[in-house]
């Protein structure tokens, strides 16, 4: 990984991603402060199991009213991506604003990408654990 400038006509993903998350949180605002009904689970509905994702809702919820262990209560995964989301957007916003060299990654060994997979895959999979013990 190294810092640099972005080059010429290359995707600027701080600020693409920076725009995505800002929008998906002004819309879950909205939808909230609307009191809209809560999508349901398909997948909770015709096997009584809680999705991996079960849960996210409420946890957003609890995070945008600063109900932070309520929220890692009902889905830690969730709550840990909300956490990073905050932190990403917050760099973003530096280095966009301040046209500042940007984090990229230099080359990623097949190897490495591969115990990324297997990690991400894991953490899934505990977090699912959790969702189905806890009940969520």
């Amino acid at each position: 990984m190294s810092w640099r400038y972005l080059k010429k006509n290359e995707l600027d993903h701080e600020l693409l991603w920076l725009c995505v998350s800002l929008a998906g949180l002004l819309m879950a605002a909205i939808w909230f402060r609307l009191k809209l009904q809560t999508p349901v689970c398909t997948f909770h509905e015709l096997t009584g199991w809680p999705c991996p994702s079960c849960g996210c809702t409420r946890c957003l919820r609890h995070l945008l009213a600063a109900r932070w262990m309520a929220a890692l209560q009902i889905n830690p995964l969730a709550t840990a991506v909300a956490v990073f989301f905050l932190g990403f957007d917050l760099y973003a916003a530096v280095v966009t604003l301040g046209r500042l060299p940007r984090l990229r990654w230099d080359a990623i060994t097949p190897r490495a990408a591969n115990r990324l997979r297997i990690v991400a895959v894991t953490v899934i999979a505990l977090n699912w654990a959790w969702l189905i013990h806890e009940g969520v």
